[in-house]
């Protein structure tokens, strides 16, 4: 019987597979750049700029509308038994004891006569 010795040379065939192995890794690493850079130039382009925005706006030369005030007329409507807090009325009469009250406390207030004829201010 012959015995036969096979010998494997493991130097050179790494070599030889580390480089091919370097050239893939690079080669996957720049297409995954260009297809960043696609996908970053392909939103931003369809996103538009602000400078198209300020373009849709009114021209220099044209007047603005007149604002609105800032500030809204409010007084104390009173009936007979009950005083409430109401803006821009100005077809009831205010008795003069109501002149003297400030705005309500909080939301919802208003002024009512007991039974005895008092007036009481109360806040639901």
């Amino acid at each position: 019987m012959t015995t036969v010795a096979v010998t494997c040379d493991t130097s050179s065939a790494g070599a030889s597979v580390a480089p091919s192995l370097a050239r893939a890794t690079g080669l996957r690493k720049a297409l995954f750049a260009a297809a960043l850079a696609v996908a970053t130039l392909g939103v931003t382009g369809m996103a538009g700029s602000s400078a198209q925005a300020a373009v849709a706006g009114p021209a220099l030369g044209t007047a603005l509308p007149a604002a609105a005030p800032l500030t809204e007329n409010v007084r104390w409507v009173c009936g007979p038994w009950r005083c409430a807090w109401r803006p821009n009325n100005t077809t009831w009469y205010v008795p003069p004891y109501a002149r003297a009250w400030g705005p309500p406390v909080r939301p919802n207030c208003y002024w009512h006569r007991n039974w005895g004829g008092a007036w009481v201010h109360t806040c639901p």
